[in-house]
């Protein structure tokens, strides 16, 4: 214990050596000689960016605490006043972010999660490649409506029980890799198909608000992320077969181990029933504003409606106490922290002499390949970052201030970001999913990495060709 607590403490001396130092550094970028156009603020958002990328990348503070060091800073160098920096913790965008959590929080309290996720594999029969296609969808529908994080933990042991029943060898089988591997890509794929499936969507829409003064609806994202999910999820699919083609073409006994694990849930109970209900209710809710004139930012409104009937008494499935233990309430304060930094980038003025500068050097290139070259950037910056939320605030609006400065429809290149944002395809560290995954045993990094880079690069194409035809 006493070694590692000197770990412990060496760790958070390092953590703490890192934080004071990009303090320093970002103070001395404040001195720097800047063209005269840069304003004293927006010298000082330069600054503040440095630390929350360096924070983000290293992790030095949790990354949620760093969304809360971007507000102090932003207030501190007179940027935006403190009441509007803390305003975006509340902001609707987390009205959203919230209201998927509390759905989550729903299914997994009632295991419909689970349910919902065996029903799908357990169409799909005992070929192998079938089976490892019908994980990927289920765990992809799932990362719809649920965190990315929680979609993986309920498919991860789902797809350990059928490799353990074929007796796959770990690090060896390249049915394990390509199951667990394909598990993970499917949790980041699937979350980029509705606003509440990731928070890098939920940013995006937030920043075509506040930066470009547009509106998306619930159903106008899907339109575009749910073909982007279906799509991908199948080509990931391919790709991993092809690298890793299974050594057992048919599972025998696939579909009992399915069935045998829907039998332990038993039969669906009134509760479980009225939690379907609550959540078809919401999915009406959201979609009704690309159908009826409602209230301007009905799809936030809606939000707030769905997490009341989750908790209302006599209607709702949860109580207070389960919603306040169980959230994660850090992502609120990291896509609070995120709109925080857009606004003080736009409002100094800097989104715009970076979107000007890349202007010009992309200026001339057809829309298709300034597409191509965002996705790759940004989906590459995933190494680096190592969080797609932080990928997303970082890049969504430099790409709506790009596309502003190009005469480029906004929604097309800050919905590119937002997607390249969740092409965490690389590393295990890349993104909790990954993580989970890698757990088990059953692949290396470098079995990751390999697919990783194909299937970014195919990503790209399949977003530049898809900008032509949904904008």
């Amino acid at each position: 214990m006493m070694g590692g607590d000197k770990v412990l403490n060496r760790r958070e001396k390092f953590n703490l050596l890192i934080a004071v130092v990009t303090l320093i550094v970002a103070y001395l970028i404040t001195l720097m000689p800047f063209p005269e156009y840069f304003t004293p603020q927006a010298k000082s958002m330069v600054a503040i960016t440095f630390v929350a990328i360096v924070y983000w990348i290293t992790e030095c503070i949790p990354i949620p605490l760093t969304g809360a060091v971007i507000i102090l800073l932003e207030a501190i160098f007179g940027v935006l006043p403190i009441s509007k920096g803390l305003s975006y913790l509340a902001s609707r965008v987390n009205a959203l972010v919230f209201a998927g959590l509390v759905i989550s929080i729903a299914l997994s309290k009632h295991r419909l999660d689970r349910w919902l996720s065996l029903k799908i594999v357990s169409f799909v029969g005992e070929k192998t490649d079938r089976i490892i296609l019908g994980m990927m969808l289920s765990t992809a529908f799932l990362s719809m409506w649920i965190s990315n994080t929680a979609a993986s933990a309920i498919m991860v042991p789902i797809a350990a029980g059928i490799l353990g029943l074929v007796n796959a060898e770990r690090g060896k089988s390249k049915m394990g890799k390509a199951m667990m591997i394909g598990i993970a890509y499917a949790a980041s794929i699937g979350g980029m198909g509705t606003p509440v499936g990731t928070p890098p969507s939920s940013v995006t829409v937030g920043f075509l608000k506040d930066i470009a003064g547009i509106e998306v609806t619930f159903l106008q994202w899907m339109i575009r992320g749910v073909p982007m999910a279906i799509i991908l999820t199948f080509i990931a699919w391919r790709v991993l077969l092809f690298l890793y083609a299974p050594e057992i073409k048919l599972i025998e006994g696939g579909r009992e181990i399915i069935t045998k694990e829907l039998e332990k849930l038993g039969k669906m109970n009134n509760e479980q029933k009225r939690v379907l209900v609550l959540f078809s209710v919401a999915v009406v809710l959201w979609l009704m504003d690309s159908f009826v004139s409602l209230l301007p930012g009905w799809m936030y409104i809606a939000s707030v409606i769905i997490s009341i009937l989750f908790m209302f008494p006599g209607v709702g499935v949860l109580t207070w106490k389960e919603v306040s233990q169980k959230a994660d309430w850090g992502v609120l304060f990291l896509v609070g922290g995120g709109l925080a930094l857009g606004s003080g980038l736009k409002a100094t003025g800097v989104i715009e002499l970076v979107s000007k500068g890349l202007a010009e050097i992309l200026r001339g290139m057809s829309p298709q390949v300034v597409v191509a070259l965002m996705a790759l950037v940004v989906s590459f910056s995933i190494i680096v970052f190592c969080s797609v939320t932080a990928t997303s605030s970082a890049f969504v609006p430099i790409a709506i201030g790009l596309a502003i400065e190009l005469g480029i429809d906004p929604r097309l290149l800050g919905m590119v970001a937002g997607f390249a944002s969740c092409f965490a395809f690389f590393l295990p560290a890349n993104t909790p999913p990954n993580a989970i995954a890698y757990s088990q045993g059953y692949f290396k990094n470098y079995e990751m990495a390999k697919a990783g880079v194909i299937l970014t690069f195919i990503s790209a194409l399949v977003l530049m060709f898809f900008a032509n035809i949904l904008w």
